[in-house]
């Protein structure tokens, strides 16, 4: 069976968490900091008694306005995609590491190269052939795999065995003949 995902990539997705955040907060701090100066220099201006002084006291109330709300611009878009997309793809590998997993065997039929996102998270499809107890029938059934991962290698037809949580493909391999044929028996025996 190959593989999938590593124990390093569940610490590289952590470790980019962790370092976006320190970022944003870097940032925000330098935002602030040049805030709070601002303000300060607007709080030790003496009383507007003249035009002068008037037209300072409104520049650096303009400059504290822009400064903050240039932060909370770039708060909502940093914090709405980079932050939120690698936050969202640790999330999906702590649930793979604690999770449920499935293990199925199928016919694979083919790769689908198009990006699907799913919980903030992009994926491609693998499309497999799986048969269903319930209608008795063959269905088509999209496993979702990894953007970042290389797709399975596999011709149509090849029936495989492969591992799944929450429909995200964690390893796959080729079913053996003797396994195919084990099965077959069962099947006939029941």
């Amino acid at each position: 069976m190959i593989n999938v995902y590593k124990q390093e990539d569940y610490e590289n997705a952590l470790k980019l968490k962790k370092q976006l955040l320190k970022f944003y907060f870097l940032g925000l701090s330098v935002f602030l900091i040049a805030a709070i100066i601002v303000f300060v220099f607007y709080l030790r201006l003496p009383y507007p008694s003249t035009k002068e002084l008037e037209n300072k006291n409104t520049l650096l109330l303009v400059v504290n306005c822009v400064i903050t709300g240039i932060a909370i611009i770039l708060s909502f878009l940093y914090l709405g995609i980079p932050y939120k997309r690698a936050r969202a793809y640790f999330r999906l590998l702590n649930d793979i590491k604690i999770g449920q997993k499935v293990k199925n065997v199928s016919t694979f039929v083919q790769n689908d190269e198009s990006v699907t996102e799913v919980g903030n998270v992009d994926f491609h499809t693998m499309v497999v052939l799986e048969w269903s107890d319930k209608t008795q029938e063959f269905m088509r059934r999209h496993v979702l795999v990894d953007k970042e991962k290389p797709m399975p290698n596999l011709k149509n037809g090849d029936i495989i065995s492969y591992v799944t949580h929450a429909n995200v493909l964690l390893s796959y391999g080729y079913k053996s003949e003797e396994d195919i044929f084990e099965e077959l028996t069962e099947k006939e025996n029941r």
